[in-house]
């Protein structure tokens, strides 16, 4: 039987790939974001055309929605260090590089990328994480340590459907992390312990941008002998961060 060859053909435009491109082109020089409305005006479309586009893209990060305005994700960003490696090198090169030396661990910086958590960066000896932070490969918000505390932080209607969307497989995590959440966000920290790999531990807390918003996570990994120095680990970083409080500060809270 033969071996079917790819017959590559001129370029041609398909609607949908027009119309996902003309979504991403309008929000994406607009960093305040478009409400839905404004965005079918300047596309010159119909917004129930539009609407269920920007969804997938909103569920896959390519876009993010705050206060019913829609801005460009982090996906794309993820996409540019997947396919440029000096780019990822020049992602807080200087941070993790401090942290690590304070903490004597692996340490990572992970980012929500729409129902996802993905590493951007890892220094340190653990393989599995360093193989997940060079491919940016999507992981568990629910649970991951870093992924956590980013759930923690988000206002609670857009955690709820974040929860809400999760399959049943996931639905062991969704209950652990809910019965964690409270302490999460008396202390900003959160932790997995052993329950994404085996006899790997890790805390995290919220990496932020000077203004307070949430920026991503900043997370310590290592093995069984680092288990029951996590908290304090955790503190390290914080103030290494210069965090002014513990809690995350979500806009809304039950």
């Amino acid at each position: 039987m033969g071996v079917a060859t790819l017959v590559l053909v001129p370029p041609r435009h398909h609607r949908t790939v027009d119309r996902v491109t003309a979504i991403l082109d309008a929000v994406a020089p607009v960093p305040q974001g478009l409400t839905l409305a404004t965005l079918a005006d300047r596309l010159d479309a119909p917004k129930s055309s539009i609407h269920e586009l920007v969804n997938g893209l909103l569920a896959t990060g390519y876009l993010i929605e705050h206060e019913h305005r829609i801005s460009l994700g982090p996906a794309p960003f993820v996409l540019t260090l997947s396919g440029n490696r000096l780019a990822a090198q020049e992602v807080d090169r200087d941070l993790l590089p401090r942290i690590h030396e304070a903490v004597e661990c692996s340490v990572l910086i992970g980012i929500q990328v729409g129902m996802s958590l993905v590493y951007i960066d890892q220094i340190g000896e653990e393989p599995a994480l360093e193989f997940a932070a060079r491919n940016h490969s999507r992981r568990s918000l629910y649970g991951t340590a870093s992924g956590k505390v980013i759930l923690a932080d988000l206002p609670g209607r857009e955690m709820d459907a974040l929860l809400h969307s999760a399959s049943s497989a996931d639905r062991a995590e969704v209950d652990r992390f809910l019965a964690e959440l409270p302490e999460i966000r008396a202390t900003g920290l959160a932790y997995n312990l052993g329950s994404t790999i085996p006899n790997v531990y890790s805390v995290a807390t919220a990496l932020r941008s000077p203004d307070g918003t949430l920026v991503g996570a900043v997370c310590a990994v290592g093995r069984e002998e680092l288990r029951e120095s996590l908290p304090d680990i955790g503190r390290r970083i914080q103030s290494l961060l210069g965090s002014r409080d513990a809690a995350p500060r979500s806009a809304e809270r039950r």
